[in-house]
C-alpha cells in the first residue's frame, strides 16, 4: 500500500483516462466548493474570496498543476501549494465535522456532510500522493507555510473562517494553526519516504 501511494500520481498522470477522471473530479470539487461558499462570498468583499474558499482553492491548484504537468510546463511552487493545501484542508474539514458532529451529522445534514467527510479524506490522500512527484521543493515549502498561516490569521482574527458553530472557536483556531505546520511536515515526510523507498531504489547502481 505504501509503494502504491508513492507511485499513484505517476500512474494516474501516465494514463489518459485516469488523468481526465481525476481532473474532472477536482474541477467538480472546485465548482461545488465555490457554490458551497457563495453566501459567505456575498457577505465579504471580492478581495477576500481567495481567503474564504480554502478547499476549492486546493482542488483548483491541483487541477492547474495536473494540466501543466501533462503539458510539460511545471510550476513547482504551485505543486507544493496544491499538495500541502490538500493535506491541510482535508484534515481540517474532517476535524471540524467530527468536532461539531452533532451539528454537521444531524439527520438534516447527515448525507451531505458524510459525502464531504469522505471527499476531504480523499483530498488528504491526493495531497500525500502528489508530494513525491514534485522534484524541486527546497525553499518552496516556506512561502506555502506562510500563506497557510496568513490564511489562518485572517480566518480567526478577522472573522472570515467558514461557517461553523462558534462553540470553543479558540480551540478550533489553535488546531487550525497546528494543522498548517503538520501539513507541511507530512508533505516533507511523505516525499522523503517515497523518494527513499521508491525513486531512489529505482535508480541504477553506480
Amino acid at each position: 500500500m505504501r509503494f502504491k501511494l508513492c507511485t499513484l500520481i505517476d500512474g494516474i498522470f501516465s494514463s489518459k483516462r485516469l488523468f481526465y477522471l481525476i481532473l474532472l473530479i477536482n474541477i467538480g470539487g472546485t465548482v461545488y466548493g465555490i457554490y458551497y461558499y457563495h453566501l459567505q462570498f456575498l457577505e465579504n468583499p471580492p478581495y477576500l474570496w481567495i481567503l474564504i474558499s480554502d478547499s476549492p482553492n486546493s482542488t483548483m491548484f491541483f487541477a492547474i498543476s495536473a494540466v501543466l504537468y501533462r503539458m510539460g510546463r511545471r510550476i513547482y511552487l504551485m505543486e507544493v501549494l496544491a499538495s500541502v493545501s490538500l493535506i491541510k484542508y482535508g484534515l481540517w474539514t474532517d476535524f471540524v465535522l467530527l468536532y461539531h458532529s452533532n451539528h454537521f451529522f444531524s439527520p438534516e445534514w447527515r448525507m451531505l456532510y458524510t459525502g464531504i467527510f469522505i471527499t476531504h479524506g480523499g483530498m488528504v490522500l491526493e495531497g500525500l500522493a502528489l508530494s513525491p512527484a514534485i522534484r524541486k521543493v527546497s525553499w518552496r515549502a516556506l512561502p506555502v507555510l506562510g500563506w497557510l498561516i496568513f490564511n489562518d490569521y485572517m480566518d480567526y482574527f478577522q472573522g472570515i473562517h467558514p461557517y461553523m458553530p462558534e462553540r470553543n472557536i479558540q480551540f478550533v483556531a489553535e488546531i487550525t494553526f497546528f494543522l498548517s505546520f503538520l501539513s507541511v511536515l507530512l508533505f516533507i515526510v511523505a516525499r522523503k519516504l517515497c523518494f527513499t523507498q521508491v525513486y531512489r531504489s529505482a535508480e541504477p547502481s553506480p
